[in-house]
């Protein structure tokens, strides 16, 4: 039987939990709400620090970069925070009535940010360097290895442009809407969930492209183990874990965690073990180990479902969100 997860501390948000992110250092943790704050918590202690009245309407994402706190919201804009001090940086505008993806790049000195049709580029001041047009919304954003390539997920394409100068390097199509995009944490694979209820995968350098198909539901929600060995996706009533090693995954048997009761649908892994948290309807937060293991190392059950979720890079903690707006965090004592 599985262990109950050890609670570290609990806090209380104003509203729905749209975004949860653990600074790079791992000595803080922000949530963003429906109602458009931004709490900024002591990652090991729970103690508020600074409430940020950031987007009108709801926050939509939050990303951390070396230095600043990034958030996007039905505003139409991004915007850059001081997170230790609570003071507001620089207001980075978009195109649409809303900016709802963020991803700085792997050394966290430069920012994407796309709503609509469009991405832009920033530095760590706020100064725009590219702008990204894209044929359709786009839904997913994600850098190479070295954060040299930015791609975009937008219709049945995905768009990779160059950082230095904003052309376009390539385009990889398929013959379905692409739903999202992760690049691997080492840059050899850019991965999509598809409204055909499958994942395609495309291979840096040959660019080769693959389909994991027969999902019961659209792949939702995917998130790369720290070493991009293995990449993990919701869209059955388990999770699904394909290997990434050798020759895989074509032609094996991905690894499948089932102990939800309900579809699991928000996932977070680690960016440096081999652990995984998983979350939904059900309102099970789950612990798991990548290392082959079909049972959860942990689980709590929230007043309501699961939200959000995310690891503290440096400190044993994990955090989830419920819709009902309690943040908890754990203590996660694992190998």
């Amino acid at each position: 039987m599985s262990s109950a997860l050890n609670p570290a501390w609990q806090a209380t948000l104003d509203d729905y939990p749209t975004a949860l992110a653990a600074s790079r250092d791992g000595s803080l943790i922000a949530a963003g709400t429906a109602s458009g704050k931004v709490f900024v918590f002591d990652a090991s202690a729970g103690d508020l620090l600074h409430m940020l009245d950031a987007h009108a309407n709801g926050v939509l994402s939050l990303a951390w970069g070396r230095k600043w706190l990034a958030s996007a919201g039905q505003d139409g804009r991004a915007r850059l925070w001081d997170a230790r001090q609570g003071q507001p940086l620089a207001e980075l505008p978009g195109k649409s009535a809303w900016v709802q993806h963020l991803a700085w790049t792997p050394d966290g000195k430069r920012l994407a940010s796309a709503g609509g049709k469009t991405a832009r580029l920033w530095d760590e001041s706020g100064t725009q360097l590219q702008e990204f047009t894209a044929p359709a919304g786009i839904n997913g954003l994600g850098w190479n290895g070295v954060g040299g390539l930015l791609a975009a997920a937008a219709g049945g394409e995905v768009l990779v442009w160059r950082a230095v100068d904003g052309g376009l390097d390539r385009t990889l199509k398929w013959a379905s809407t692409l739903l999202n995009l992760s690049w691997s944490p080492d840059g050899k694979i850019i991965a999509c969930g598809c409204l055909d209820k499958s994942v395609h995968f495309w291979r840096a350098g040959p660019w080769i492209d693959s389909r994991m198909g027969g999902y019961a539901r659209k792949p939702q929600a995917l998130a790369w183990s720290g070493d991009g060995k293995q990449l993990a996706t919701t869209g059955e009533d388990a999770i699904i874990v394909w290997s990434f090693v050798g020759k895989g995954p074509e032609g094996s048997r991905p690894l499948q965690l089932l102990h939800h009761l309900r579809p699991p649908e928000v996932l977070a892994a680690h960016p440096k073990k081999p652990l995984l948290l998983s979350g939904g309807p059900d309102r099970a937060v789950l612990l798991w180990s990548l290392k082959n293991e079909q049972r959860p190392l942990g689980l709590d059950r929230l007043g309501d479902s699961v939200a959000s979720l995310a690891f503290n890079p440096v400190a044993s903690l994990a955090y989830a969100a419920g819709a009902d707006g309690q943040l908890h965090a754990y203590w996660i004592d694992t190998p």
